[in-house]
């Protein structure tokens, strides 16, 4: 499978990339003044020459989850040939804002050349990422947003997803029927705008849907199976489930097995490997997948291209962004994806 890009948004940060060279940045001094800075007083690394060493940060949410390490390997896939003097240090945010602005406060008074970044809470994070942009560090974020204006977000469709998954369960449930939403971790930018994709959708199309419960297992398969369990127990008819990541979907179809209740349609998001095989298997009924590794690739891409330029956000009125284009996985469609892009 060829990366998919959609090339409008990748255009723009493209453009957003050259145009940069002649603006202007505010920066904060120590006591807390701000002063104009041009871009031009950036120093300019060259990445390709191998002359100089240059550090990258990446900043997950969680380290431990399958979307992450596919992630950090796609970006480190994209340094090797440059890897004798391009790294990549890999932080742990520990699902916790907190962290992750300690992290990031480290990573500038360290000078790092570029940080790519899961925000686990936008606007926590949002004053640390325009400090670092202040700095001349570009920030690239990757799927779960900030608030404030950055260099470039890389993302999988949030929106989009809980559209079209709505469609397919509208779909595949005859357009009327009873559904449970397990919810990851509110106030995450992907995470909110998927569930509101997908109840709009349901709203606004499927008037004989109701979707009768929702509730959170915070992106872990474990939990999912004890809401999915108490969902079972509560409800005397559920026809489809919507999980907002995939780790939460495999423990709710692992739920319905140990149950009995094989019938009930399961969809999750990301494609992770795991989740492709239950399709294959007729254990989950779909996911939308996104090549996670083409995606941390892309987000390397970028920072090397911002810490190679005379870039500065400062130029920005809107963060631009390079959407990855989802794949409808089910059981007719996930032969589509090859073993070698499952991650």
């Amino acid at each position: 499978m060829k990366k998919k890009i959609l090339a409008i948004a990748l255009a723009a940060v493209m453009v957003f990339g050259i145009t940069a060279c002649s603006g202007e940045a505010t920066v904060r001094d120590e006591g807390g003044a701000t002063t104009e800075a041009s871009a031009s007083n950036k120093v300019k690394k060259d990445v390709y020459s191998g002359e100089q060493e240059i550090k990258i940060a990446y900043v997950a949410h969680d380290l431990s989850t399958p979307n992450n390490q596919a992630w950090l390997e796609g970006i480190q896939r994209e340094i090797a040939p440059w890897s004798d003097h391009v790294t990549v240090q890999a932080f742990n945010g520990e699902s916790s804002a907190e962290t992750q602005v300690t992290i990031m406060t480290d990573i500038i008074n360290q000078q790092y050349d570029a940080i790519i970044l899961q925000c686990s809470d936008g606007t926590a994070l949002a004053d640390s990422v325009t400090q670092a942009e202040e700095a001349g560090i570009p920030v690239v974020t990757l799927n779960l947003d900030c608030t404030s204006v950055h260099s470039a977000l890389v993302m999988a469709v949030d929106y989009d997803a809980g559209r079209m998954i709505a469609d397919q369960i509208a779909e595949e449930i005859g357009g009327k029927g009873k559904v449970v939403i397990i919810e990851g971790v509110q106030g995450l930018t992907r995470t909110d705008n998927m569930e509101r994709g997908f109840i709009e959708t349901v709203e606004a199309n499927y008037p004989d849907i109701e979707i009768i419960d929702k509730q959170s297992a915070s992106f872990e398969k474990e939990t999912a199976m004890t809401v999915m369990n108490s969902f079972l127990q509560n409800y005397d008819q559920i026809d489809a489930v919507f999980a907002i990541n995939d780790a939460m979907a495999e423990g709710a179809a692992l739920a319905c097995q140990s149950a009995k209740k094989g019938d009930i349609i399961i969809w999750g998001a990301d494609g992770e490997k795991d989740a492709l095989e239950m399709i294959e298997s007729g254990q989950m009924t779909g996911t939308i997948y996104t090549n996670s590794w083409d995606q941390g690739s892309t987000a390397a891409k970028i920072a090397l291209l911002m810490t190679g330029s005379e870039y500065s956000y400062s130029v920005l009125s809107e963060t631009p962004q390079v959407i990855m284009e989802p794949v409808i996985a089910t059981k007719d469609t996930v032969g589509s994806i090859s073993e070698e892009d499952r991650w």
